[in-house]
């Protein structure tokens, strides 16, 4: 499975690509980390957490700020989004 999840351009049926998530324990006084690259690029986004805080791509916020400004968007339904769920039904 790690060599698949390595894979660069593995299209979704979808019509995007994979996200690959490499995952890191807690090192010394390293906190543990989530890594997310681009399925077609080496664009990457580092999540480092511990406590009640998180680090993402070196900006530090409690957990809660984070979900405040991240939940939102992941609720909302953008223009064309409804169009692909219906057919999937």
């Amino acid at each position: 499975m790690l060599a698949t999840n390595r894979k660069l351009a593995r299209t979704r049926s979808d019509g995007y690509f994979d996200i690959r998530v490499f995952h890191r324990s807690q090192r010394a006084k390293k906190d543990p980390r989530f890594l997310f690259k681009c399925g077609c690029c080496g664009e990457k986004l580092e999540v480092y957490y511990g406590g009640d805080s998180l680090e993402i791509n070196g900006v530090m916020g409690s957990v809660q700020n984070w979900r405040e400004l991240l939940l939102p968007l992941l609720n909302r339904t953008l223009r064309g989004q409804e169009a692909s769920r219906a057919l999937k039904r």
